[in-house]
């Protein structure tokens, strides 16, 4: 039987509004284009303009070869192939790709770094600055906690 009428979409129909909708969710910076301040959002960020300001996303952030980001940024995830001037943790992998140009701070356990990348400040492991600041704070200490103090007797 076929119905002409129906409400219930075709496959190809709902992969292409499935597909459509991941492409909505990612905000865009076009090249050319400035923005000075703060970006707060679930979805993914790709950058080929100018951001100054703060960015925290639960996605990925891309900042194009044309784009630059100058400031804080929080995400899950991170692919640099313009520029980034600031502070940015990572909670996954963090991808430094050809002409990236990184001065900053680096906070992540994942990176991936590719040979023509420039890089001008620290590149932090969270993990692994947990696992030091364990092993010292149990670590003996050299010096007592308290030194006595010792009075010289008084002169009659």
């Amino acid at each position: 039987m076929l119905h002409l009428f129906s409400n219930k979409k075709q496959p190809m129909a709902a992969e292409k509004e499935n597909g459509s909708q991941l492409m909505n969710n990612v905000t865009r910076i076009c090249g050319n284009t400035k923005i000075i301040g703060n970006i707060i959002t679930q979805h993914d960020i790709r950058i080929d303009g100018y951001l100054e300001g703060k960015i925290k996303t639960e996605g990925k952030l891309v900042i194009g070869e044309t784009g630059k980001c100058v400031g804080e940024a929080e995400c899950k995830c991170v692919d640099i192939s313009g520029g980034f001037d600031g502070v940015l943790k990572v909670s996954e992998l963090a991808s430094l790709r050809n002409k990236c140009i990184f001065t900053g701070e680096l906070h992540s356990d994942q990176l991936s770094i590719e040979p023509s990348v420039r890089i001008s400040g620290q590149l932090v492991s969270p993990e692994l600055s947990k696992n030091v600041d364990k092993k010292v704070s149990q670590s003996p200490s050299p010096v007592p906690q308290e030194i006595p103090v010792v009075r010289a007797p008084e002169k009659k």
